[in-house]
């Protein structure tokens, strides 16, 4: 027993002599992974974390704060973790969050209150605004009441706070109601094989659905599969973080253009699966470019330029075609409101008054997406405009009145408008689709498809069997979507799907693979083999009817233009008399 001890001590010994040539040196450098929306891949933010810089001290990362806390060395660490942090932050992208790794029982510590005041922050380039706490629970908090104090005066000054390891560790959903976070990090282990196990996925989603009614979005840490991430965006989580979406890097990267593709395929494909989001318009649509504001503009010029333009109520602040922030016509007014307003702030820049905490969204978001992230911000932002991005440069602006009548007027469309055997969108929406893209500017293609036999094998197999035939297709175009297409069916065997850019060949072919692939599944087997069944044409008279096929005709405006509706119809209908009397699948595109 006694030379287990000095085995024990001896370890001790040696940790503790690593721990202080550490910390004597220096030895401590930030990489910085990202943290990325499961919308459309684009970064929200990135969590600082530390590596150990001299190969002569190798010691394991958590052992290493383990170490620190037995040695009481845990400020003199942390201390050491963040200012190496801040000092590269002045590298990062303006609007992106740092999240910094916070003890509980050092977050009330004045010494690191005194880090984090506005001049200190100052001289990183770093805004409160964007600065999130990461509270991990290495130990259990000692002194909840002072915890909770320095939490609350935090939050007041517009620091975010995330709650790590959501899942495990001391304290938490004690922590969670106490602290009423901004986010909270699902615990890596709830999130490692999450696509094979039913019961973290009741879990995610029952956090999700938490996270939704309490206005705290969630990060899941630790992806390190595409099949994992696929089930996290089916779960409906706002973020992601781990090897599989980006490894920590001493420099602020974004993830690679190829797994950006991959969250918007699936966010795509999940979103299309569900026929009434499908007639949902993207928020680029609402998006009105609204007045900018340069960053190093005088607020007395914006206040003279408000002044003499009464519509203007808000604009958004630019820097490098990108947005740093936003104000209000009423935000500037109570600036410049009392006594020594206008002296006080009149000679400043925007960039020192403006709101850096605004909802950035991506262009191509659907609408009810936005809805319910806009509707889970603080009380007193859920009114402040939304701010729309595309190809990561600033497009426009959304108000919250026009988000919400987007909603409404949808919802009462569906309501009305929906076919009712396959769900998806009728006449009236396909007709609003169709109007908006051949009266706007951008690449469509409108693609028109009729199952060819449909008639001989509802007389020869039944209504119910005919029915089944329009699901399977209903199915298959909304399985292909990937790309947010708009698929709406006309009534009868006549589909319609609209792609909002000009190549459409691609998913027509997949559309066709898959149905001829399944559709043998709905004939009898001696039908299967012939080839054919025995039905009636429109004219009663008996003969043979090949298997059913597809027809699709399309026409995008890469070299059509349309003026009205009704040369539209015209030509698709004259297309699909074209592909009809071709015998088989068919596809023409013009």
């Amino acid at each position: 027993m006694q030379a287990v001890q000095k085995t024990v001590n001896a370890i001790e010994q040696t940790d503790s002599t690593i721990l202080e040539g550490i910390l004597e040196g220096k030895y401590i450098k930030p990489v910085y992974q990202p943290i990325v929306s499961l919308v459309d891949g684009q970064t929200f933010g990135y969590e600082a974390l530390s590596r150990i810089s001299n190969k002569a001290f190798h010691m394991n990362i958590e052992h290493m704060f383990r170490t620190a806390d037995r040695m009481n060395k845990s400020w003199e660490l942390e201390a050491l973790c963040r200012s190496k942090a801040l000092e590269n932050s002045i590298h990062i992208d303006a609007g992106k969050k740092l999240f910094l790794n916070v003890n509980s029982n050092i977050i009330y510590d004045n010494k690191f209150r005194e880090g984090f005041t506005k001049n200190r922050l100052n001289e990183y380039g770093l805004d409160a605004n964007n600065i999130i706490f990461e509270i991990t629970e290495r130990v259990a908090i000692l002194d909840s009441n002072a915890f909770l104090g320095s939490i609350n005066h935090y939050k007041s000054q517009n620091y975010g706070i995330a709650i790590d390891d959501v899942g495990a560790g001391y304290s938490g959903l004690n922590v969670i109601a106490s602290v009423r976070p901004n986010l909270m990090k699902l615990d890596m282990n709830l999130v490692r094989g999450i696509d094979k196990d039913e019961i973290k996925q009741l879990l995610c989603k029952a956090m999700v659905d938490f996270g939704k009614n309490a206005g705290i979005q969630l990060i899941a840490e630790g992806i390190e599969t595409e099949e994992e991430l696929k089930t996290l965006i089916n779960l409906k989580v706002d973020y992601g973080q781990g090897y599989f979406l980006g490894i920590p890097q001493e420099s602020f990267e974004d993830i690679s253009p190829e797994k950006i593709k991959i969250i918007k395929r699936h966010h795509a494909k999940n979103y299309s699966e569900n026929a009434r989001s499908s007639v949902y318009p993207i928020i680029g649509y609402l998006s009105k470019p609204g007045y900018t504001i340069s960053s190093d503009e005088k607020v007395e010029s914006i206040y003279e330029t408000l002044r003499i333009n009464p519509t203007i109520t808000e604009f958004a602040v630019v820097e490098s075609d990108k947005a740093v922030g936003f104000m209000t016509r009423a935000d500037l007014n109570e600036v410049f409101g009392g006594r020594f307003g206008y002296s006080l702030h009149a000679k400043k820049f925007i960039n020192q008054l403006m709101k850096s905490d605004f909802l950035r969204v991506n262009y191509n978001m659907p609408v009810d997406q936005v809805s319910r992230i806009a509707m889970q911000r603080p009380f007193e932002q859920l009114y402040n405009p939304i701010l729309v991005e595309k190809e990561n440069k600033y497009f426009g602006m959304v108000t919250v009145k026009d988000l919400l009548d987007a909603c409404t007027n949808v919802e009462i469309d569906i309501a009305m408008h929906s076919n009712p055997l396959t769900g998806l969108p009728g006449n009236l929406l396909i007709e609003k689709e169709i109007l908006s893209r051949i009266f706007g500017q951008s690449p469509y293609c409108i693609t028109y498809y009729d199952i060819d036999n449909f008639k001989a094998f509802n007389d020869a197999y039944g209504f119910e069997n005919g029915d089944k035939m329009l699901v399977l297709v209903a199915e298959i175009l909304k399985e292909c979507a990937v790309k947010n297409e708009f698929i709406g069916h006309i009534g009868g065997d006549d589909f319609i799907v609209i792609c909002d850019y000009h190549e459409a060949e691609k998913y027509c072919q997949l559309v066709l693979n898959k149905f001829s692939a399944q559709i043998t599944s709905l004939y009898r087997d001696e039908d299967v083999e012939s080839g054919y069944i025995v039905s009636k044409n429109r004219h009663g008279v008996t003969e043979n009817f090949p298997i059913a096929s597809l027809s699709i005709a399309g026409i995008s405006n890469q070299k059509n233009n349309y003026q009205n509706i009704g040369d539209f119809s015209q030509d698709i209908a004259q297309l699909k008399k074209k592909c009809k009397r071709q015998s088989g699948n068919c596809i023409e595109i013009i």
